[in-house]
Protein backbone atom coordinates (compact mmCIF):
# COMPACT_ATOMS: atom_id res chain seq x y z
CA UNK A 1 0.00 0.00 0.00
CA UNK A 2 1.76 3.04 -1.57
CA UNK A 3 0.02 5.42 1.40
CA UNK A 4 1.14 2.98 4.18
CA UNK A 5 4.90 3.13 2.82
CA UNK A 6 4.57 6.81 2.62
CA UNK A 7 3.18 6.88 6.28
CA UNK A 8 6.32 4.51 6.79
CA UNK A 9 8.79 6.65 5.33
CA UNK A 10 7.12 10.25 7.45
CA UNK A 11 7.96 7.82 11.00
CA UNK A 12 11.22 6.74 9.83
CA UNK A 13 11.90 10.03 9.21
CA UNK A 14 11.19 11.02 12.90
CA UNK A 15 12.50 8.32 14.53
CA UNK A 16 15.37 6.38 12.66
CA UNK A 17 16.85 9.26 10.26
CA UNK A 18 19.21 10.70 13.51
CA UNK A 19 21.20 7.62 13.36
CA UNK A 20 20.67 5.99 9.78
CA UNK A 21 20.30 9.20 7.77
CA UNK A 22 17.70 10.92 5.66
CA UNK A 23 18.03 8.08 2.94
CA UNK A 24 18.97 5.19 5.09
CA UNK A 25 22.16 4.45 3.92
CA UNK A 26 23.62 4.49 7.46
CA UNK A 27 26.62 6.05 8.53
CA UNK A 28 29.86 4.98 10.62
CA UNK A 29 28.44 2.54 13.00
CA UNK A 30 24.41 2.84 11.97
CA UNK A 31 23.93 -0.07 8.86
CA UNK A 32 22.91 1.04 5.83
CA UNK A 33 19.23 -0.45 5.27
CA UNK A 34 18.82 -0.35 1.84
CA UNK A 35 21.23 -2.56 0.70
CA UNK A 36 19.89 -6.14 1.87
CA UNK A 37 22.80 -6.86 4.07
CA UNK A 38 21.59 -7.47 7.78
CA UNK A 39 23.30 -8.52 10.62
CA UNK A 40 20.17 -9.81 12.52
CA UNK A 41 18.23 -10.76 9.36
CA UNK A 42 16.26 -8.72 7.10
CA UNK A 43 12.86 -10.26 6.87
CA UNK A 44 9.55 -8.23 8.05
CA UNK A 45 9.24 -10.44 10.81
CA UNK A 46 13.05 -9.63 12.32
CA UNK A 47 12.43 -5.98 11.52
CA UNK A 48 9.77 -5.74 13.53
CA UNK A 49 11.62 -7.91 15.82
CA UNK A 50 14.57 -5.25 16.14
CA UNK A 51 12.15 -2.04 16.27
CA UNK A 52 10.00 -3.86 19.02
CA UNK A 53 12.98 -4.64 21.38
CA UNK A 54 15.92 -3.01 19.85
CA UNK A 55 19.64 -4.59 19.51
CA UNK A 56 22.96 -4.22 21.86
CA UNK A 57 25.72 -5.54 20.09
CA UNK A 58 29.01 -5.89 21.19
CA UNK A 59 32.71 -6.73 20.10
CA UNK A 60 35.05 -7.62 23.03
CA UNK A 61 38.35 -5.75 22.64
CA UNK A 62 41.12 -8.22 21.74
CA UNK A 63 44.09 -6.33 21.74
CA UNK A 64 45.43 -7.11 25.34
CA UNK A 65 44.96 -10.90 24.59
CA UNK A 66 46.46 -10.43 20.91
CA UNK A 67 48.99 -8.21 21.39
CA UNK A 68 50.52 -5.52 18.92
CA UNK A 69 51.83 -8.57 16.47
CA UNK A 70 48.84 -10.04 17.11
CA UNK A 71 46.47 -7.12 16.30
CA UNK A 72 48.57 -6.87 12.95
CA UNK A 73 47.92 -10.39 12.10
CA UNK A 74 44.64 -10.84 12.74
CA UNK A 75 44.01 -7.01 10.62
CA UNK A 76 45.99 -9.12 7.77
CA UNK A 77 43.96 -12.05 8.36
CA UNK A 78 40.59 -10.38 8.40
CA UNK A 79 41.50 -7.88 5.19
CA UNK A 80 42.18 -11.01 3.18
CA UNK A 81 38.79 -12.57 3.99
CA UNK A 82 37.16 -10.22 1.60
CA UNK A 83 39.92 -10.94 -0.67
CA UNK A 84 42.33 -8.29 -0.08
CA UNK A 85 45.69 -7.99 -0.95
CA UNK A 86 47.82 -8.89 2.47
CA UNK A 87 51.15 -10.05 3.39
CA UNK A 88 50.47 -13.42 3.76
CA UNK A 89 52.89 -14.55 6.32
CA UNK A 90 50.36 -12.23 9.05
CA UNK A 91 47.48 -13.43 7.55
CA UNK A 92 48.40 -17.56 7.78
CA UNK A 93 49.83 -15.87 11.66
CA UNK A 94 46.17 -14.52 12.02
CA UNK A 95 44.18 -17.25 10.91
CA UNK A 96 45.87 -19.69 13.10
CA UNK A 97 44.83 -17.23 15.75
CA UNK A 98 40.55 -17.04 14.42
CA UNK A 99 39.52 -19.52 16.31
CA UNK A 100 38.65 -17.09 19.25
CA UNK A 101 36.50 -15.59 16.90
CA UNK A 102 34.55 -18.10 15.21
CA UNK A 103 32.41 -18.71 18.22
CA UNK A 104 30.89 -15.49 16.54
CA UNK A 105 31.57 -14.90 13.00
CA UNK A 106 32.11 -18.57 12.12
CA UNK A 107 35.24 -20.33 11.59
CA UNK A 108 34.86 -19.13 8.02
CA UNK A 109 34.18 -15.67 8.61
CA UNK A 110 30.60 -15.26 7.25
CA UNK A 111 28.89 -13.95 10.87
CA UNK A 112 26.45 -14.81 12.68
CA UNK A 113 23.51 -14.29 10.18
CA UNK A 114 24.88 -17.89 7.82
CA UNK A 115 25.03 -19.64 10.82
CA UNK A 116 21.57 -19.15 12.62
CA UNK A 117 23.49 -17.34 15.38
CA UNK A 118 21.14 -14.87 17.04
CA UNK A 119 24.07 -12.10 17.65
CA UNK A 120 24.16 -10.15 14.43
CA UNK A 121 28.43 -10.74 14.00
CA UNK A 122 28.80 -9.21 10.45
CA UNK A 123 29.85 -11.35 7.62
CA UNK A 124 34.00 -10.73 7.40
CA UNK A 125 34.13 -11.70 3.64
CA UNK A 126 31.91 -9.28 2.02
CA UNK A 127 33.23 -5.54 1.24
CA UNK A 128 30.62 -3.97 3.57
CA UNK A 129 31.84 -2.76 7.09
CA UNK A 130 29.70 -0.66 9.85
CA UNK A 131 33.29 0.80 11.33
CA UNK A 132 35.16 1.16 8.38
CA UNK A 133 36.98 -1.52 6.35
CA UNK A 134 40.67 0.24 6.63
CA UNK A 135 43.61 -2.08 8.37
CA UNK A 136 43.59 1.40 11.10
CA UNK A 137 39.58 0.55 11.31
CA UNK A 138 39.89 -3.22 12.00
CA UNK A 139 42.77 -2.25 14.49
CA UNK A 140 40.89 -0.31 16.05
CA UNK A 141 37.79 -2.48 16.25
CA UNK A 142 40.35 -5.24 17.56
CA UNK A 143 42.51 -3.06 20.21
CA UNK A 144 39.17 -1.68 21.70
CA UNK A 145 36.20 -3.28 20.85
CA UNK A 146 32.84 -2.03 19.44
CA UNK A 147 29.37 -1.38 21.53
CA UNK A 148 26.46 -0.64 19.48
CA UNK A 149 22.23 -0.32 20.72
CA UNK A 150 19.39 0.03 18.61
CA UNK A 151 16.95 1.64 21.09
CA UNK A 152 13.81 -0.09 21.45
CA UNK A 153 10.59 1.29 20.15
CA UNK A 154 7.39 -0.98 21.57
CA UNK A 155 6.75 1.59 24.33
CA UNK A 156 7.32 4.63 22.30
CA UNK A 157 6.04 3.92 18.99
CA UNK A 158 3.19 1.18 19.28
CA UNK A 159 2.51 -2.08 17.02
CA UNK A 160 0.95 -0.20 14.22
CA UNK A 161 3.58 2.27 13.75
CA UNK A 162 6.49 -0.21 14.35
CA UNK A 163 4.25 -2.35 11.40
CA UNK A 164 4.31 0.82 9.23
CA UNK A 165 8.24 1.72 9.49
CA UNK A 166 9.13 -2.16 9.26
CA UNK A 167 7.16 -2.13 5.89
CA UNK A 168 8.88 0.81 4.85
CA UNK A 169 12.55 -0.85 6.01
CA UNK A 170 11.93 -4.05 4.33
CA UNK A 171 10.63 -2.33 0.89
CA UNK A 172 13.94 0.05 1.13
CA UNK A 173 16.27 -2.90 0.55
CA UNK A 174 13.74 -4.68 -2.00
CA UNK A 175 13.15 -1.41 -4.45
CA UNK A 176 11.92 -4.57 -7.23
CA UNK A 177 8.77 -5.54 -5.34
CA UNK A 178 7.81 -2.14 -5.53
CA UNK A 179 7.16 -2.25 -9.16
Amino acid sequence: DKDALKVGQRLFLQNCAQCHGSDARGQRGFPNLTDNDWLYGGTADKIVETLRHGRKAAMPAWGEALGDQGVKEMTAYVLSLSGRKVNDNDAAAGKAKFGMCAACHGMDGQGSLAHNLPFGAPNLTDSIWLYGGSAGSIEQTLRQGRNGVMPAFKDTLGEDKIHVIAAYVYRLSRPDEAK
